[in-house]
């Protein structure tokens, strides 16, 4: 029997660069074949490490001096769209979505590019009773509001065979060729059930990147729907609403979507999840991959 060759392996530094197609990692002044991982996006100019096999750069992550922060303080007013965050390694220019937050407000940073995004604080504001008269009429009740992030504690994908140990904690919906049919969910115990009572005014999840999994070259109409499975069922998921649909466009990253605040709602006054189903085969990384994937933010007052 011929003797099996062996793959030539190194782990060597790189940077990404940008090339007509896209873009590319430069490898000593070459430019190899690549892959990316799922959970990154890159920026030109990020130094990375990648793996080489036999030609090909599989690009493992960035890398950096020192350690990126979690948190910053908002010093100023955004200027083309960058908004400047004191950090503990120094003041950082960040994107955000929405309004920008104000100047003084303390702000979670969100690392999958090398221009992090912020997400507002989770801390819910209050305002003081003021101080009444007793001569006078009662003053009108305080109101309350925040916002509170609720990390998923459980995903996967299940089938008529059970939750799949292949697809591990990613998450997939529909069948590949007419194979078996899949769903997938993420679970979140009892924590959203902290702000029950309150009136939920926006509900929002944080999607993993796309996987590389079915017609990945095309777009994908994820179909979301709400769950009343507070963990995970010996079967499928129980689903209640939805679907609603999310276009997924090819090579699609991490991000934020939208989801009907009645959803909220009824998830942080009885608890349940968010779950996947039906369509297109494809999938979003759960959190063994992403450890955010699957966060929920319920826009809250009282």
């Amino acid at each position: 029997m011929p003797d099996t060759p062996i793959p030539v392996v190194a782990l060597v530094p790189a940077t990404v660069v940008a090339v007509a197609s896209g873009l590319a990692v430069n490898v000593n002044g070459s430019l190899p074949p690549v892959w990316w991982p799922a959970g990154y996006i890159p920026t030109v100019g990020d130094a990375v490490k990648v793996l080489m096999v036999d030609g090909t750069a599989i690009v493992h992550s960035p890398v950096i001096v020192g350690q990126r922060p979690l948190t910053g303080t908002v010093a100023a007013v955004p200027v083309n769209g960058l908004v400047p965050v004191t950090t503990t390694a120094g003041t950082t220019q960040c994107r955000f979505t929405g309004t920008a937050p104000a100047v003084g407000v303390l702000v979670r940073l969100d690392w999958q590019a090398t221009t992090p995004w912020v997400w507002p604080s989770a801390a819910s504001t209050t305002t003081p009773p003021p101080v009444v008269d007793p001569g006078q009429p009662g003053a009108p009740p305080v109101t309350t509001a925040g916002t509170h992030l609720v990390a998923s504690n459980d995903s996967g994908s299940w089938s008529s065979a059970g939750w799949s140990s292949f697809h591990g904690t990613d998450l997939t919906q529909g069948a590949y060729g007419g194979g078996t049919t899949y769903t997938g969910a993420w679970f979140y115990g009892s924590a959203p059930q902290q702000i029950a009572g309150a009136t939920v005014t926006g509900f929002s999840l944080r999607l993993g990147a796309r996987r590389r999994i079915g017609s990945y070259n095309a777009a994908l109409t994820l179909n979301v729907y709400r769950t009343t499975n507070v963990n995970r069922p010996g079967g499928d998921t129980s689903r209640v609403e939805g679907p609603v649909g999310i276009v997924l466009p090819a090579g699609a990253g991490a991000q934020w979507v939208g989801l009907p605040a009645s959803w909220g709602q009824a998830i942080a006054n009885g608890g349940g999840g968010i779950a996947i189903a039906g369509g297109s085969y494809g999938g979003v990384v759960g959190i063994g991959s992403d450890p955010v994937s699957g966060q929920l933010a319920f826009d809250w007052s009282r």
